[in-house]
């Protein structure tokens, strides 16, 4: 009789469930200078709680309405620590007893003069609005999977499967899209006249679990990247985008490479794993380049290679390796988050 488990392997690694090349961790960090800092009749800020737009059922709306105001507050304070600069923020909790909760509701719609006169602050010269609108869509579907147990109960017979029959199972998968949305204004207390404003393109996040043909189980949205964690980035990157206009920021990211099946790629990503220098990030560069040549639509390898030249700061190469992954693959948003990392200091232009 022949060795089921290593025919089942062999069958594995054909529809693709073989083990899969290591996934790199590359970090990028810099500060993000402003193009025009912001003028010191406008350094005592008041800012306001965020006003929540979209699938408010599908989400914590105070909760994320604090949280947006207390994530800009924490840069602001930042920025006035590390770069001695003379920001001076109203207390929130000064805030809340002195306005109430329908006046800071009010001072969020951003585009009403009556609105924000109510919401005056004494001590502030400028008041900070913020709009986010959080949409999330769910679709739930099926997928066949074979059944274990049929396999023990007599589908595979001396060495083959003509001796039973191998059942098949349905089991759930979910696909989960959440599109953030948000709109920063920066105003003069006393005449409400915009003194900076950010208007954000909508960033995506779509995640799908994926159930294996071979002993598949249901996958719901508790397999994926908590709604909480996903949210909270995107409104991160929002609001450097809206903050470094006027304030040095300091930019943090971390990126994940994942290679292709091709050889070349995994031995890309295995040199980006313990990468230090310069010579290892041309050298894994070289890697992801053999693989783009052997497969021009192979994103994971551009990826790869945009990786390897931001870090090596050749950013014009970079921009075009993301963008084709990026035309590739709409839809994997990481590669557009990517794009949009260049595209926020005025250095990498």
């Amino acid at each position: 009789m022949r060795n089921v488990s290593a025919v089942l392997l062999g069958l594995m690694l054909a529809a693709g469930c073989g083990p899969s090349g290591p996934t790199a961790r590359v970090n990028f960090s810099e500060v993000v200078e402003p193009k025009t800092p912001l003028s010191e009749q406008y350094m005592r800020i008041a800012v306001m709680n965020a006003q929540m737009e979209g699938d408010t059922g599908e989400y914590d709306q105070d909760k994320w309405s604090a949280m947006t105001a207390d994530l800009i507050q924490h840069y602001l304070e930042q920025a006035a620590e590390r770069h001695n600069m003379p920001i001076k923020l109203v207390d929130r909790e000064h805030l809340k007893l002195t306005m109430g909760e329908k006046d800071l509701a009010a001072a969020g719609v951003t585009d009403s003069d009556e609105s924000l006169a109510s919401a005056q602050v004494k001590g502030a010269s400028a008041i900070l609005t913020t709009k986010v609108s959080i949409k999330i869509q769910k679709d739930v579907g099926k997928q066949r999977s074979i059944d274990a147990m049929s396999l023990v109960g007599g589908g595979w017979s001396q060495g083959g499967w003509g001796g039973g029959s191998v059942d098949t199972t349905e089991v759930d998968e979910e696909a989960r899209n959440i599109t953030v949305t948000c709109q920063f204004q920066l105003k003069d207390a006393a005449t409400n006249e915009l003194v900076i404003s950010h208007n954000g393109r909508p960033t995506q996040d779509y995640s799908k679990t994926s159930s294996s043909f071979f002993f598949g189980s249901s996958q719901t949205e508790a397999d994926m990247t908590p709604r909480d964690q996903v949210i909270g980035n995107m409104i991160d990157r929002h609001a450097q985008d809206f903050l470094c206009k006027f304030v040095p920021m300091e930019v943090f990211c971390e990126v994940q490479v994942e290679p292709s099946s091709n050889e070349e790629s995994i031995a890309g990503a295995r040199i980006l794993v313990t990468a230090e220098r310069n010579e290892d990030y041309e050298q894994a560069l070289a890697s992801f380049k053999q693989a783009i040549a052997a497969d021009a639509d192979d994103d994971d390898s551009l990826f790869g290679a945009g990786v390897c030249c931001e870090k090596l700061r050749r950013f014009d190469e970079a921009r075009k390796y993301y963008k084709l992954a990026q035309s590739l693959e709409p839809k994997e948003t990481h590669y557009g988050e990517a794009v949009e990392r260049l595209s926020r200091s005025s250095k990498r232009q």
